[in-house]
């Protein structure tokens, strides 16, 4: 690959996943990272499910979806990778409607407006340009919905990732912004967000939550105090945006 040619982050992901599918599900499902720590804090930020209509945009091998069912959502569960998507249908069966697809792409199989909730679990780290993807969900939000996220932290991403130049393109000259006005995400290098944080965010950003220290007692080999891990975050759909 030339020096100034970016890496697909999409192809990366779909080729790492679909041979990692099996052994990253069986750990994510008691691990420190998944287990004690998105999942709990990503779902703290969900509004009652009861009765929503819930998008799992990156469901891995189901844990979320077949959570949100449990609430009593409607579910809509997407991956990119074919094994993650067998491993969601094993699990959940056809309790939900669950797609193989890209985040890249138009979601072709929902309309305007018709989901409640978008919930995104360690999924944008492996989107090249975000803009599409905040789109998309944007169209597809109605207008009372609600976006929730989690993602890697770009400091831990670096600090870990023995591929620097993949993380440089997602990161480089990158912030992360908050208040009236602000951007999802802001970046010099095409990944600032379509998706426009207004003033009045229903929670906003969470930065550097750590699980609690009974959770972290029971992983004393994990190193969790270096440095940030994850960046959580809940927004609306912009009100002026969502009339044109």
């Amino acid at each position: 690959m030339p020096m100034d040619e970016a890496p697909d982050l999409g192809e990366h992901a779909r080729r790492a996943y679909q041979e990692s599918a099996d052994r990253y599900v069986e750990r994510a499902e008691t691990n420190l990272w998944n287990a004690h720590w998105d999942r709990p804090v990503i779902r703290s930020l969900l509004p009652p499910i009861a009765g929503k209509r819930v998008l799992d945009a990156g469901c891995a091998g189901g844990a979320n979806t077949e959570w949100l069912l449990e609430q009593g959502g409607s579910v809509v569960a997407v991956d990119i990778t074919p094994r993650m998507i067998e491993l969601t249908r094993r699990r959940v069966g056809d309790r939900a409607d669950v797609h193989l697809h890209d985040l890249r792409e138009p979601m072709g199989f929902l309309m305007d407006r018709s989901i409640d909730v978008v919930l995104s679990s360690l999924a944008i780290p492996y989107v090249q340009d975000l803009r599409p993807v905040f789109i998309e969900f944007r169209r597809v939000l109605r207008r009372d919905g609600c976006l929730v996220l989690s993602t890697h932290h770009p400091f831990t991403d670096w600090q870990w990732s023995d591929l620097p130049r993949l993380l440089l393109h997602g990161c480089r000259g990158g912030s992360l912004e908050r208040g009236r006005g602000a951007s999802l995400l802001a970046a010099d290098d095409g990944r600032a967000a379509a998706f426009p944080v207004p003033g009045r965010l229903p929670a906003g950003w969470v930065l550097g939550t750590e699980p609690p220290s009974d959770v972290l007692s029971q992983f004393p080999d994990e190193d969790v105090s270096r440095t940030p891990n994850f960046v959580f975050l809940k927004a609306i759909p912009d009100p002026v945006a969502a009339e044109h």
